[in-house]
Protein backbone atom coordinates (compact mmCIF):
# COMPACT_ATOMS: atom_id res chain seq x y z
CA UNK A 1 0.00 0.00 0.00
CA UNK A 2 2.89 2.35 0.59
CA UNK A 3 6.23 3.12 -0.93
CA UNK A 4 9.39 4.65 0.45
CA UNK A 5 10.62 7.90 -1.03
CA UNK A 6 14.12 8.10 0.47
CA UNK A 7 17.52 6.87 -0.60
CA UNK A 8 21.15 7.94 -0.71
CA UNK A 9 22.93 9.26 -3.78
CA UNK A 10 26.65 9.57 -4.53
CA UNK A 11 27.80 13.13 -5.27
CA UNK A 12 31.02 15.11 -5.18
CA UNK A 13 32.16 15.69 -1.58
CA UNK A 14 30.57 18.88 -0.25
CA UNK A 15 29.73 20.18 3.20
CA UNK A 16 26.34 18.75 4.15
CA UNK A 17 24.11 21.04 6.24
CA UNK A 18 23.03 18.00 8.29
CA UNK A 19 26.51 17.34 9.65
CA UNK A 20 26.31 16.79 13.40
CA UNK A 21 22.66 15.70 13.54
CA UNK A 22 21.91 12.78 15.84
CA UNK A 23 19.80 10.97 13.25
CA UNK A 24 20.53 8.91 11.40
CA UNK A 25 23.12 7.29 13.62
CA UNK A 26 26.51 7.05 11.84
CA UNK A 27 25.23 9.57 9.30
CA UNK A 28 28.39 11.68 9.41
CA UNK A 29 30.53 8.66 8.54
CA UNK A 30 28.49 8.18 5.36
CA UNK A 31 28.61 11.90 4.54
CA UNK A 32 32.41 11.78 4.89
CA UNK A 33 32.35 9.31 1.98
CA UNK A 34 30.74 11.96 -0.24
CA UNK A 35 27.21 10.57 -0.01
CA UNK A 36 24.20 12.75 0.69
CA UNK A 37 21.39 11.43 2.86
CA UNK A 38 17.73 12.44 3.01
CA UNK A 39 16.46 14.48 5.93
CA UNK A 40 15.89 11.92 8.70
CA UNK A 41 12.27 12.75 9.57
CA UNK A 42 9.35 12.87 7.15
CA UNK A 43 5.60 13.34 7.29
CA UNK A 44 3.27 12.90 4.34
CA UNK A 45 -0.33 12.73 3.21
CA UNK A 46 -1.05 9.30 1.74
CA UNK A 47 -3.98 8.45 -0.53
CA UNK A 48 -4.64 5.05 -2.06
CA UNK A 49 -7.35 3.67 -4.35
CA UNK A 50 -7.57 -0.09 -4.84
CA UNK A 51 -9.95 -2.64 -6.36
CA UNK A 52 -9.68 -6.28 -5.29
CA UNK A 53 -11.43 -9.45 -6.42
CA UNK A 54 -11.56 -12.01 -3.59
CA UNK A 55 -12.97 -15.52 -3.64
CA UNK A 56 -14.83 -16.63 -0.52
CA UNK A 57 -15.25 -20.10 0.96
CA UNK A 58 -15.38 -22.24 4.11
CA UNK A 59 -18.34 -20.34 5.53
CA UNK A 60 -19.20 -20.87 9.19
CA UNK A 61 -22.10 -19.55 11.26
CA UNK A 62 -21.66 -19.63 15.03
CA UNK A 63 -18.66 -21.88 14.44
CA UNK A 64 -20.54 -24.50 12.43
CA UNK A 65 -19.72 -25.20 8.75
CA UNK A 66 -22.49 -24.41 6.25
CA UNK A 67 -20.81 -25.85 3.14
CA UNK A 68 -24.00 -27.67 2.21
CA UNK A 69 -25.75 -24.31 1.83
CA UNK A 70 -22.80 -22.08 0.83
CA UNK A 71 -20.28 -24.22 -1.07
CA UNK A 72 -16.64 -23.14 -1.26
CA UNK A 73 -15.63 -21.50 -4.54
CA UNK A 74 -19.14 -20.33 -5.31
CA UNK A 75 -18.89 -16.86 -3.77
CA UNK A 76 -16.77 -13.78 -4.34
CA UNK A 77 -16.57 -10.09 -3.50
CA UNK A 78 -15.21 -7.12 -5.45
CA UNK A 79 -14.00 -4.42 -3.09
CA UNK A 80 -13.24 -0.84 -4.12
CA UNK A 81 -11.35 0.92 -1.33
CA UNK A 82 -10.29 4.55 -0.88
CA UNK A 83 -7.76 5.32 1.88
CA UNK A 84 -6.68 8.72 3.20
CA UNK A 85 -3.96 8.61 5.85
CA UNK A 86 -1.06 10.43 7.46
CA UNK A 87 2.30 8.68 7.32
CA UNK A 88 5.42 9.47 9.32
CA UNK A 89 8.90 7.99 8.98
CA UNK A 90 12.32 8.30 10.57
CA UNK A 91 15.74 7.08 9.45
CA UNK A 92 17.63 5.62 12.42
CA UNK A 93 20.57 4.39 10.33
CA UNK A 94 21.71 5.77 6.96
CA UNK A 95 19.89 3.05 5.00
CA UNK A 96 17.36 1.76 7.53
CA UNK A 97 14.21 3.49 8.72
CA UNK A 98 10.85 2.95 10.39
CA UNK A 99 7.42 4.27 9.51
CA UNK A 100 3.86 4.39 10.84
CA UNK A 101 0.52 5.32 9.33
CA UNK A 102 -3.02 6.02 10.54
CA UNK A 103 -6.07 6.87 8.47
CA UNK A 104 -9.57 6.08 7.29
CA UNK A 105 -10.78 3.78 4.52
CA UNK A 106 -14.12 3.71 2.73
CA UNK A 107 -14.95 0.46 0.92
CA UNK A 108 -17.75 -0.31 -1.50
CA UNK A 109 -18.35 -4.04 -1.99
CA UNK A 110 -20.22 -5.98 -4.65
CA UNK A 111 -20.86 -9.42 -3.17
CA UNK A 112 -21.94 -12.53 -5.06
CA UNK A 113 -23.04 -15.40 -2.78
CA UNK A 114 -23.49 -18.84 -4.31
CA UNK A 115 -26.35 -20.68 -2.57
CA UNK A 116 -27.27 -24.32 -3.21
CA UNK A 117 -30.75 -24.67 -4.70
CA UNK A 118 -31.70 -28.06 -3.29
CA UNK A 119 -34.85 -28.25 -5.43
CA UNK A 120 -33.01 -28.55 -8.75
CA UNK A 121 -29.39 -29.02 -7.73
CA UNK A 122 -28.18 -25.74 -9.24
CA UNK A 123 -26.24 -22.89 -7.64
CA UNK A 124 -28.39 -19.83 -7.12
CA UNK A 125 -26.84 -16.35 -6.86
CA UNK A 126 -27.53 -13.79 -4.18
CA UNK A 127 -26.15 -10.41 -5.27
CA UNK A 128 -25.50 -7.60 -2.79
CA UNK A 129 -24.09 -4.54 -4.60
CA UNK A 130 -22.82 -1.25 -3.25
CA UNK A 131 -22.48 -2.28 0.39
CA UNK A 132 -20.40 0.51 1.98
CA UNK A 133 -18.21 0.27 5.08
CA UNK A 134 -15.87 2.65 6.89
CA UNK A 135 -12.65 1.40 8.46
CA UNK A 136 -9.82 2.63 10.64
CA UNK A 137 -6.43 1.73 9.15
CA UNK A 138 -3.18 1.60 11.12
CA UNK A 139 0.22 0.38 9.97
CA UNK A 140 3.81 0.08 11.18
CA UNK A 141 6.75 -0.83 9.01
CA UNK A 142 10.42 -0.68 8.17
CA UNK A 143 12.39 0.34 5.08
CA UNK A 144 15.79 -0.58 3.66
CA UNK A 145 17.25 1.69 0.96
CA UNK A 146 20.44 2.10 -1.01
CA UNK A 147 21.60 4.36 -3.83
CA UNK A 148 24.63 4.60 -6.09
CA UNK A 149 25.04 7.44 -8.56
CA UNK A 150 21.67 7.71 -10.36
CA UNK A 151 20.37 4.28 -9.38
CA UNK A 152 18.58 3.32 -6.16
CA UNK A 153 16.55 0.56 -4.60
CA UNK A 154 14.18 0.29 -1.64
CA UNK A 155 12.24 -2.46 0.08
CA UNK A 156 9.43 -1.55 2.44
CA UNK A 157 7.60 -4.01 4.73
CA UNK A 158 4.45 -3.06 6.63
CA UNK A 159 2.00 -4.73 8.97
CA UNK A 160 -1.43 -3.23 8.30
CA UNK A 161 -4.46 -3.60 10.57
CA UNK A 162 -7.99 -2.63 9.51
CA UNK A 163 -11.01 -2.45 11.79
CA UNK A 164 -14.37 -2.20 9.99
CA UNK A 165 -16.92 -0.04 11.81
CA UNK A 166 -20.36 -1.42 12.59
CA UNK A 167 -19.90 -5.10 11.67
CA UNK A 168 -17.12 -6.19 14.04
CA UNK A 169 -14.80 -7.28 11.23
CA UNK A 170 -11.02 -6.89 11.44
CA UNK A 171 -8.51 -7.58 8.68
CA UNK A 172 -4.73 -7.78 8.94
CA UNK A 173 -2.21 -7.78 6.11
CA UNK A 174 1.51 -7.98 5.43
CA UNK A 175 2.52 -5.61 2.63
CA UNK A 176 6.02 -5.82 1.08
CA UNK A 177 7.05 -3.37 -1.65
CA UNK A 178 10.42 -3.82 -3.43
CA UNK A 179 11.31 -1.05 -5.89
CA UNK A 180 14.24 -0.04 -8.09
CA UNK A 181 14.59 3.33 -9.75
CA UNK A 182 16.57 5.87 -11.71
CA UNK A 183 17.22 9.54 -10.96
CA UNK A 184 16.75 11.61 -14.12
CA UNK A 185 19.80 13.85 -13.94
CA UNK A 186 19.44 16.79 -11.55
CA UNK A 187 15.78 17.40 -12.41
CA UNK A 188 14.46 15.87 -9.20
CA UNK A 189 12.39 13.37 -11.20
CA UNK A 190 12.76 9.63 -10.54
CA UNK A 191 11.34 6.64 -12.39
CA UNK A 192 10.51 3.61 -10.25
CA UNK A 193 9.37 0.07 -11.03
CA UNK A 194 8.85 -2.98 -8.88
CA UNK A 195 6.12 -5.00 -7.25
CA UNK A 196 3.91 -5.26 -4.20
CA UNK A 197 3.06 -8.33 -2.14
CA UNK A 198 -0.17 -8.16 -0.13
CA UNK A 199 -0.78 -11.14 2.15
CA UNK A 200 -4.16 -10.63 3.74
CA UNK A 201 -5.38 -12.47 6.77
CA UNK A 202 -6.98 -15.52 5.21
CA UNK A 203 -9.80 -15.72 7.77
CA UNK A 204 -12.55 -13.11 7.68
CA UNK A 205 -14.50 -12.90 10.94
CA UNK A 206 -17.39 -10.74 12.08
CA UNK A 207 -20.66 -10.47 13.95
CA UNK A 208 -24.15 -9.45 12.88
CA UNK A 209 -26.35 -9.04 15.92
CA UNK A 210 -25.93 -12.23 17.97
CA UNK A 211 -24.74 -14.27 14.97
CA UNK A 212 -21.01 -14.90 14.54
CA UNK A 213 -19.79 -15.67 11.04
CA UNK A 214 -16.50 -16.42 9.32
CA UNK A 215 -15.17 -17.26 5.87
CA UNK A 216 -11.81 -17.77 4.21
CA UNK A 217 -10.76 -15.50 1.36
CA UNK A 218 -8.20 -15.84 -1.40
CA UNK A 219 -6.75 -13.54 -4.05
CA UNK A 220 -3.56 -13.02 -6.03
CA UNK A 221 -0.87 -11.66 -3.71
CA UNK A 222 1.52 -9.97 -6.17
CA UNK A 223 0.99 -6.95 -8.39
CA UNK A 224 3.36 -4.92 -10.58
CA UNK A 225 4.08 -1.29 -9.66
CA UNK A 226 5.38 1.58 -11.78
CA UNK A 227 5.47 5.30 -11.14
CA UNK A 228 7.17 8.67 -10.84
CA UNK A 229 8.62 10.53 -7.88
CA UNK A 230 9.60 14.18 -7.69
CA UNK A 231 11.73 16.11 -5.20
CA UNK A 232 10.94 19.83 -4.83
CA UNK A 233 12.58 22.76 -3.10
CA UNK A 234 12.38 23.08 0.67
CA UNK A 235 12.52 19.27 1.00
CA UNK A 236 9.03 18.64 -0.38
CA UNK A 237 8.48 15.41 -2.32
CA UNK A 238 5.65 13.71 -4.20
CA UNK A 239 5.02 10.23 -5.56
CA UNK A 240 2.46 8.76 -7.96
CA UNK A 241 2.38 4.97 -8.32
CA UNK A 242 0.12 2.62 -10.30
CA UNK A 243 -0.23 -1.10 -9.64
CA UNK A 244 -1.78 -3.92 -11.60
CA UNK A 245 -2.16 -7.61 -10.84
CA UNK A 246 -4.30 -10.65 -11.59
CA UNK A 247 -6.96 -9.68 -9.03
CA UNK A 248 -5.89 -6.15 -8.06
CA UNK A 249 -5.70 -2.66 -9.56
CA UNK A 250 -4.63 0.43 -7.67
CA UNK A 251 -3.08 3.88 -7.61
CA UNK A 252 -1.19 5.65 -4.79
CA UNK A 253 -0.33 9.32 -4.30
CA UNK A 254 1.86 10.79 -1.57
CA UNK A 255 2.84 14.39 -0.82
CA UNK A 256 5.27 14.96 1.99
CA UNK A 257 7.97 17.10 3.57
CA UNK A 258 11.22 16.08 5.25
CA UNK A 259 12.84 17.73 8.25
Amino acid sequence: MTTSMCWAKDILPTKDEDYGRTLPFFGDRVRDMGITLPKPIGISLFTHQQEDLMNLGDFKVDGEPVDDLLPSGGSSTTNTTSIVAVRGDVWVLPFWGFNAMVGKAVTSSNISIGVNDFANGNLARLEVNGMATTSTVTAVGTTLAYGHKNFFGTIDAQYVSTSVSGVGVSLDALVITPLVGLNIGDSGWRIVIGGQYQDYQRQLKGKLGDIKFSATQSSSRWSTMVGLQKAFAENWEASLMAQSGKTREGVTFMLGKRF
